[in-house]
């Protein structure tokens, strides 16, 4: 017998709906098991968890009201999420995993940075901002490490080397959590080594290279360090970049190249590692991944001149010359697509 409209079902919280509507995590809504059919066919927005309806309107769209004993924020909804994806992660893990993405979202939006407001190693606020966290000085990063110690294991709290490290590139895996954090420092310029990663995600075996693609991206960038990879999207903001965060890393890369190569079955590659034996090395694992997976459709080689080591450094050194050399890099595959699709309409 159906359910009567409107009826209302209750839950001890919102923690047991989701559990035993056996709810999919869609973004803004879930997708969950219809309480009166049964199908995993009815939808629930995030801002209303208190109505279900089911999308099967010709054979049942039964519309219910929920109601909790509990009543969570959405904090804790928010964490008990991230536990349900992660459930090796205790208690506080959840919490430090939370506050580090909401943390360095804020800061981002809301911070103000003479640092990357300036012009940080060449790259524009806009560049800038959209990547990187300044935490400005080392009270804030200290604080940082307080929060996100039971993620790291050790606590960085008290070191003075660490602490100067204000400059944070955080690193989101496939599900959109925080994978890693990339440490530079503006305070101390001098730091050795200039860059520091830590994993932030223990429960599982994170990403360890850096991705950003725009959704229409034709070209994608390879580098060794993040700042090379912005340094391409500061002149060309389509351009998507894969930085592997050192040149021997290059084992998760081919493994994601493989997984995906029908999403980049178009897409041209662009290798820019450093010009050093552990760049060209990298270049040619990576060109060596692209030929024998089939993926992609051409690949070339960015060249910086002589004496300059990687890509951010050329932009910083000339950045005329930079621009011109990208084009000169990507001319090959632009002649490749006006062939492609002159040979296409061929065939119409």
């Amino acid at each position: 017998m159906p359910m009567n409209k409107h009826q209302q079902i209750t839950f001890r919280s919102v923690e047991e709906a989701l559990e035993k509507l056996n709810a999919e995590d869609k973004g803004h809504y879930y997708i969950c098991n219809c309480p009166e059919c049964q199908q995993h066919e009815a939808f629930m927005y995030k801002n209303n968890l208190n109505y279900i309806q089911c999308n099967r309107e010709n054979h049942c769209g039964e519309r219910m009201i929920l109601q909790y004993h509990k009543k969570q924020t959405p904090k804790e909804l928010q964490q008990f999420k991230l536990k349900q994806a992660y459930p090796s992660l205790n208690k506080e893990q959840v919490q430090a995993l939370d506050w580090a993405k909401k943390a360095y979202k804020h800061i981002k939006r809301y911070f103000p940075s003479k640092t990357l407001d300036n012009g940080y190693r060449g790259l524009s606020k806009e560049v800038a901002r959209d990547f990187i966290v300044d935490l400005q000085h080392e009270g804030l990063v200290q604080f940082m490490f307080q929060k996100i110690e039971p993620l790291l294991g050790k606590a960085y709290a008290n070191n003075e080397w660490m602490c100067q490290r204000n400059l944070v590139f955080p690193l989101y895996g496939e599900d959109n959590t925080l994978d890693r954090i990339f440490l530079r420092s503006s305070i101390n310029p001098d730091l050795e080594p200039k860059e520091i990663q830590l994993i932030t995600n223990p429960s599982k075996d994170t990403r360890d290279f850096f991705m950003d693609i725009p959704k229409n991206a034709k070209t994608v960038v390879f580098t060794e360090a993040i700042l090379d990879g912005l340094s391409f999207r500061e002149m060309d903001a389509s351009v998507g970049f894969i930085a592997l965060t050192g040149a021997a890393k290059t084992r998760k890369v081919m493994d994601y190249l493989e997984k995906h190569k029908e999403a980049l079955r178009d897409t041209f590659f662009l290798l820019a590692m450093d010009d050093d034996e552990a760049g060209w090395e990298a270049n040619q694992n990576v060109a060596g991944i692209l030929e024998n997976a089939r993926v992609g459709r051409d690949w070339n080689v960015f060249s910086c001149p002589e004496g300059i080591k990687d890509p951010n450094e050329f932009l910083q050194a000339d950045r005329e010359c930079f621009k011109k050399q990208y084009i000169k890099s990507i001319a090959p595959f632009k002649t490749h697509q006006r062939k492609r699709e002159a040979a296409l309409e061929m065939e119409l």
